[in-house]
C-alpha cells in the first residue's frame, strides 16, 4: 500500500512540447533537454501549493497567489491574467481544452487537486503548440496512478467533500479518480447580509475525474481520461415591486472524454496523439428592473491533437504536431439586447434595464485546424525556440440576417488561414543570472454566442494579438530567487458592442475594438528553507481598450493597477502555519453624476460621467491557515483551520444605488470567514 497523498504542484513544465510527451511515472519525467524556462512563469513546490492560506489545498485557487493575476470580484470565479480577458485564457488539461478552471462563484477549481501532477500558467508568450487565446495558458497535467497498491484521500470542510483514490492494475497500469460535491450554499443562506447576497451568489457544485493507464510496454502507454463538472447559482434582491427586481440565475457543466497514446523510441524521440470530444452547456437568466434576458448555449466538442518530437543533433530538437477543435453549437436568446452587460457597457450596479425585447434561436460551427512546427536550438549559453503555428478558422453561423417569415433563410461560411510565428530566447549569462525574451503573435474565434443575427454579428471574424515578454532569472544568495518581468500585449479585430444609437441589421456587435496591456512583475521568492517558505509577489499593471475610431484609450473594466501578495509558511514539529496578505486596487466604475425620470416606466435613470473614471476602494485581506500532520500507522490525519479575512475588514466589492440615484453606499464582501476541515491520506 502506498503510504502517500496524492501528488500535485504549481511547477514550470519544458517549454518543448515534447517534455509532456515524453511523462514516464510518478518518479521519473523523461526530458530531451533541460527546459528553457519562459519570462513570467514561476514555480511552487508541493508543500508550498497545498498549505497556501486561502486556497483550502485547492491546486487552481493557488494561482490567485501569483504575480499577474488579478483578484477577483467577489463571486466572480474568473482568471485575469496581464490584463487580458477572462474567456481569452485558455485551460488544457492533458492536451484536452477544457471551458473553465473554476467553479461558478470562484470557491473551488473544477479538477480535483488529488487529481493533478502539476499546475503551469503562462501568462503570455507561450509556444505554437498551444493557441486560440489572446491571454494566457493554464496547463494541467494529470498525475499517473500508484506504482503498486492503493492510496486515496478524503477532505470534508465548510466548503465541501472531496475524495480522491488510485490503485495499481497489472505492471505499470492502475486507475484514478477524484471528485467533490459542494454544499457552501446550504451552510451560509442565511449567515450573509442581504446586500452581500446580492452580488455573492452561492454556488452549487459538484466535479469527477476519472483516468485508466494501461501499460502496453515500458516506453508506452493508453490512457483513458474523462472529466464533468456542473454548477448551479442564483441571486437575488428579493425586490417589494417588479420594477425594482434584480436577480440572476446561472448554470454552467460540460464533460471530456479522452484517449492519450504515448510512446517514447529508443532514439530519444517520442510521439503522442490525444483525439477527445464532449459538450458544454450554459444557461443564464438575468433580471433588471422591467427588463430581462435568457440565453442558453449547448455544444457539441471534437478535439485532436498530436505531435512527434526528436533530437537531431545535442544542439537542435524538432517537434512537429497538429492541434484541432471543432465546436457545434446551438444557441438560444431572448430578451434585453443590453443584458447582460459585455465589457465595455458603460452600466451600475443594479441599474434598471428597459426598451425592446428581440429573440433568436441560431447555430453556429467554429473550427481551428493548426499544424505547428517547432525547434530548440543550443549554442553554447544561449537557447532559441523559433516556433510556427499555421491556423486555419473556420467560421459558420446558420444565418446571416434575423429570421423573416418571408426572407429564405441563408447562413455563410468562411476559412481563413494565417500565420503564427513565436520565439522564445533565454541566455545564461552568470550561474545565478538568465535573461529570457518571447514574442509572438496569436488569435482568437468569436464564440457562438456573438454570431447572432438579432444580439450580435454574423459576419465577425479573428482577433489577433501580439505579446512581448522579457525578463531575467536570478539566484540571490541561498534561499532567495528574484523574477522581474516586463510585459506587453496589443490587440486588434476586438468584438466591442456597436456604438450606433441604431445600428444596421445584423451588426449589433462590431469588430473594429483595439486593446493594450503593459506592466511590470516581481517575484521574490525564499526556498527551500527546511521550516520556512514563501513569496512575495507585487505587478503593476495596466489595461485599456478603446474602438479604432476612438481617439483615446479607456481603462478595461476589469483592470487593476497594483496587485500585492505575501505568502508565508512555517512547519515544526508535524504543525504547519501560514500567512497571506493580499492587497489589490480596486476595479474601474464609472460615475453617476445625476440621474432622470424615464416617464415609459415611471423609473429613474443615471445620468454617467466619464467612463471608468473612479475606482472601487482598495481590497486588502489577511489569512491564517493552520494544520496539524498525525500519522496512524498506514493513515495521515490532517486537520485544518482557516480563516479568512483573518482582521474582518469590510472591503467595499461594489457600489450600489438608491432608486432615484441620489445617495451611493458599499456593498461589502465576506466578513472574517473560517473554514475548518480535515484529511485522512492513506
Amino acid at each position: 500500500m502506498t503510504a502517500r497523498a496524492g501528488v500535485f504542484a504549481l511547477a514550470i513544465l519544458a517549454a518543448t512540447p515534447q517534455a509532456a510527451a515524453l511523462a514516464a511515472d510518478d518518479n521519473e519525467t523523461v526530458v530531451i533537454a533541460p527546459p528553457a524556462k519562459e519570462a513570467g512563469k514561476a514555480d511552487l513546490s508541493t508543500s508550498e501549493l497545498r498549505q497556501a492560506p486561502g486556497a483550502q489545498g485547492d491546486a487552481g485557487k493557488a494561482l490567485e497567489n501569483l504575480p499577474g493575476v488579478a483578484r477577483p470580484g467577489l463571486g466572480g470565479g474568473e482568471l485575469v491574467v496581464w490584463g487580458a480577458a477572462p474567456e481569452e485564457t485558455r485551460v488544457v488539461i492533458d492536451g484536452i481544452e477544457i471551458p473553465a478552471l473554476y467553479h461558478l462563484g470562484g470557491l473551488r477549481s473544477v479538477v480535483h487537486s488529488g487529481f493533478v501532477r502539476t499546475v503551469s500558467l503562462v501568462p503570455g508568450g507561450y509556444g505554437a503548440e498551444y493557441g486560440r487565446g489572446l491571454g494566457g495558458l493554464v496547463r494541467l497535467a494529470s498525475r499517473p496512478p500508484p506504482i503498486a497498491g492503493y492510496q486515496g484521500e478524503l477532505d470534508v470542510d465548510v466548503l465541501d467533500a472531496s475524495f480522491e483514490a488510485g490503485m495499481a492494475v497489472g505492471n505499470g497500469g492502475g486507475a484514478l479518480a477524484a471528485g467533490r460535491v459542494g454544499y457552501l450554499d446550504r451552510i451560509l443562506n442565511n449567515a450573509l447580509s442581504s446586500d452581500t447576497r446580492r452580488l455573492f451568489p452561492l454556488p452549487r457544485y459538484w466535479d469527477l475525474q476519472g483516468k485508466v493507464v494501461l501499460a502496453l510496454r515500458d516506453d508506452e502507454k493508453i490512457e483513458l481520461i474523462f472529466l464533468t463538472s456542473s454548477d448551479a447559482s442564483s441571486i437575488s434582491n428579493n425586490a417589494a415591486s417588479p420594477s425594482s427586481l434584480a436577480g440572476e440565475d446561472r448554470s454552467q457543466s460540460f464533460s471530456r472524454l479522452g484517449v492519450r497514446y504515448v510512446r517514447a523510441f529508443a532514439d530519444g524521440s517520442g510521439a503522442s496523439l490525444i483525439p477527445f470530444f464532449g459538450w458544454d452547456r450554459t444557461r443564464r437568466q438575468e433580471m433588471a428592473g422591467l427588463g430581462s434576458a435568457q440565453e442558453s448555449t449547448t455544444s457539441t466538442v471534437l478535439g485532436l491533437r498530436a505531435q512527434y518530437g526528436a533530437p537531431l543533433s545535442q544542439r537542435l530538437t524538432l517537434v512537429l504536431g497538429f492541434d484541432g477543435i471543432l465546436t457545434l453549437a446551438d444557441v438560444q436568446r431572448s430578451g434585453s439586447a443590453t443584458l447582460p452587460a459585455r465589457e465595455g457597457d458603460i452600466v451600475v450596479f443594479g441599474q434598471p434595464m428597459t426598451g425592446g425585447a428581440s429573440a433568436d434561436r441560431w447555430s453556429a460551427s467554429i473550427g481551428n485546424l493548426a499544424p505547428y512546427l517547432a525547434t530548440e536550438i543550443t549554442l553554447g549559453h544561449w537557447r532559441l525556440l523559433p516556433s510556427l503555428r499555421f491556423d486555419g478558422d473556420w467560421i459558420s453561423p446558420s444565418r446571416s440576417t434575423p429570421e423573416n417569415g418571408v426572407t429564405p433563410r441563408a447562413g455563410s461560411s468562411r476559412l481563413s488561414w494565417s500565420p503564427a510565428p513565436r520565439v522564445s530566447v533565454a541566455h545564461q549569462t552568470r550561474s545565478w543570472l538568465r535573461e529570457n525574451l518571447a514574442f509572438g503573435l496569436y488569435q482568437q474565434a468569436p464564440s457562438p454566442g456573438d454570431l447572432s443575427a438579432v444580439f450580435g454579428s454574423p459576419t465577425l471574424g479573428v482577433a489577433h494579438a501580439l505579446h512581448v515578454v522579457a525578463g531575467p532569472d536570478m539566484d540571490v544568495g541561498r534561499y532567495f530567487t528574484l523574477q522581474p518581468t516586463l510585459f506587453y500585449r496589443y490587440m486588434w479585430d476586438l468584438v466591442m458592442r456597436n456604438p450606433d444609437p441604431s445600428p444596421a441589421l445584423a451588426h449589433a456587435l462590431v469588430q473594429d475594438g483595439v486593446g493594450r496591456a503593459f506592466g511590470a512583475q516581481v517575484l521574490l521568492r525564499y526556498s527551500p528553507h527546511p521550516t520556512f517558505s514563501g513569496w512575495l509577489a507585487y505587478t503593476l499593471s495596466r489595461s485599456e481598450r478603446r474602438h479604432a475610431f476612438e481617439p483615446s484609450y479607456r481603462l478595461f473594466d476589469q483592470d487593476q493597477t497594483h496587485l500585492l501578495t505575501f505568502v508565508s509558511r512555517v512547519s515544526r514539529g508535524g504543525f504547519v502555519a501560514g500567512l497571506r496578505f493580499r492587497l489589490a486596487a480596486g476595479m474601474p466604475r464609472t460615475p453617476v453624476t445625476g440621474s432622470y425620470l424615464d416617464a415609459t416606466t415611471g423609473q429613474y435613470q443615471p445620468i454617467f460621467g466619464q467612463q471608468n473614471s473612479i475606482r472601487l476602494p482598495i481590497f486588502y485581506a489577511l489569512d491564517l491557515r493552520i494544520e496539524k500532520h498525525f500519522r496512524r500507522r498506514s493513515v495521515d490525519i490532517v486537520p485544518y483551520l482557516e480563516i479568512l479575512n483573518l482582521t474582518n475588514h469590510a472591503n467595499v466589492e461594489e457600489f450600489a444605488y438608491d432608486d432615484q440615484f441620489a445617495r451611493r453606499s458599499n456593498i461589502t464582501g465576506l466578513p472574517i470567514l473560517a473554514v475548518v476541515g480535515g484529511s485522512l491520506r492513506f
